[in-house]
């Protein structure tokens, strides 16, 4: 039996459990189930299920708060694919001898830098995007730690279907290019003459890029773009990043029965998050240390700021804390009676071979995106999730030690976010 099967198995003891109060929603058993849904079997490939055609996926997949946002991306999602985006995406194997591709590569051979989830998302928006600039079709080929298709699935737009045929290229008709944390390179990507190569009929049949870099407003104010892309002028830089991510991605049938059973855990309860990055620790010590650079965060503040909060809203609370230390999560976890602690694995998916790591990072941001609090330290992982989850409301900075108003938790727009950390729009 599968791991989703026995997830799924799980998920309908513990609604009953809830239910019927048999154990409490915060039990330690009853986390269990995350830790079932998390757990990897190395030679479980799942297959790309077909385009659901979003109704399901809606349904399930979290975009945002608002009803009234959510109908609205909803519908804008429908449109931008059906009028812009389906009459570019392969529609059978016959079309990838036919197609020109642009690949966003990640692989485990060839030692290719990708960085953490927050960069490969980073260039995954950027690398679309000059994809239907150029007038080419758009892949993921991403196998490290392991296969991306695992966790995120195609929605609409379908990133695996030429894969094999890509692979099977021989050098002659390939071009690579690595722009990885090279900010100059990677802007003249979008600059003629290098589009026009690009997009010419005897460029190579296949152009394989690696980069981190997404620079929205920079590469959405080339004239040329506008021209050649014209439906892009129709959206904010915020509302694109949402439309993009949910046409590329549905989750697996074990994220979303994870993020079914964190709802369960949290009933009624006011779910309060926040990311807090950490860096070098015991149980990344591999990646670099972040204290210098952007201070570190006094949980005992944020622990404050969750309990005056679930007062002022007369509700209970719970808490969920996303984290690359677990010295971070045992502070929190003696804070809170009510502490979501979900049964993952902390590692840096660049520097680490752990598949459960990976998932765990996917799973952890999609949990962020579901809370109606959410706090964001100096990190793209957290931001990341905060432009998922589409609205402002419940949104909130931590200040670390290293900033002018140091341990303070401020309101904070989406705009305010991109400006400030550079995610998208100033990097």
């Amino acid at each position: 039996m599968t791991q989703c099967k026995i997830s799924l198995i799980l998920l309908i003891i513990l609604w009953f459990q809830v239910l019927y109060g048999i154990s409490s929603v915060y039990d330690r058993s009853a986390n269990s189930l995350i830790s079932y849904a998390a757990s990897r079997n190395g030679d479980d490939k799942r297959n790309i299920r077909p385009s659901l055609g979003s109704s399901e996926f809606f349904k399930k997949f979290f975009i945002s708060q608002n009803d009234i946002e959510r109908k609205k991306y909803i519908k804008t999602i429908k449109y931008v694919w059906q009028h812009f985006l389906e009459p570019v995406s392969p529609d059978s194997l016959s079309d990838c001898s036919k197609g020109r591709f642009l690949v966003l590569r990640c692989r485990n051979r060839g030692g290719h830098r990708c960085g953490g989830l927050a960069d490969r998302e980073r260039g995954i928006i950027s690398s679309f995007l000059l994809a239907l600039q150029t007038g080419r079709t758009f892949a993921i080929d991403m196998d490290k730690p392991c296969e991306l298709e695992q966790f995120l699935l195609p929605n609409l737009y379908n990133w695996t279907r030429c894969n094999s045929y890509i692979q099977s290229l021989p050098g002659s008709e390939t071009e690579i290019i690595d722009v990885h944390n090279l900010r100059d390179k990677y802007f003249s990507l979008f600059k003629e003459p290098f589009t026009s190569q690009l997009s010419s009929p005897d460029g190579p049949k296949a152009v394989l890029i690696n980069t981190n870099i997404a620079p929205l407003q920079r590469i959405l104010s080339e004239n040329y773009i506008q021209k050649r892309v014209p439906w892009l002028n129709d959206f904010t830089i915020r509302e694109l990043v949402v439309i993009i991510f949910n046409t590329l991605f549905v989750p697996s049938d074990c994220l979303i029965a994870a993020l079914d059973s964190l709802q369960s855990m949290k009933s009624n309860h006011l779910l309060q998050c926040a990311h807090i990055r950490y860096g070098h620790s015991v149980d990344m010590p591999a990646d670099p240390s972040f204290a210098t650079s952007r201070g570190r965060v006094n949980t005992s503040h944020v622990t404050s700021f969750f309990i005056r909060n679930a007062q002022d809203r007369n509700m209970d609370s719970s808490v969920f804390i996303a984290t690359d230390s677990s010295d971070i999560h045992r502070q929190m976890e003696s804070q809170h009676k009510n502490y979501i602690r979900l049964n993952t694995t902390i590692s840096h998916i660049e520097f680490s071979g752990s598949c459960d790591g990976f998932y765990s990072a996917i799973l952890e941001q999609l949990v962020l995106t579901q809370c109606d609090v959410l706090v964001l330290s100096s990190s793209g992982f957290g931001s990341f999730a905060a432009y998922i989850r589409g609205v402002d409301t419940g949104l909130y900075q931590y200040h670390t030690n290293r900033s002018k108003t140091p341990d303070h938790i401020t309101s904070l727009t989406i705009e305010d976010d991109m400006r400030s950390h550079g995610y998208f729009i100033n990097y």
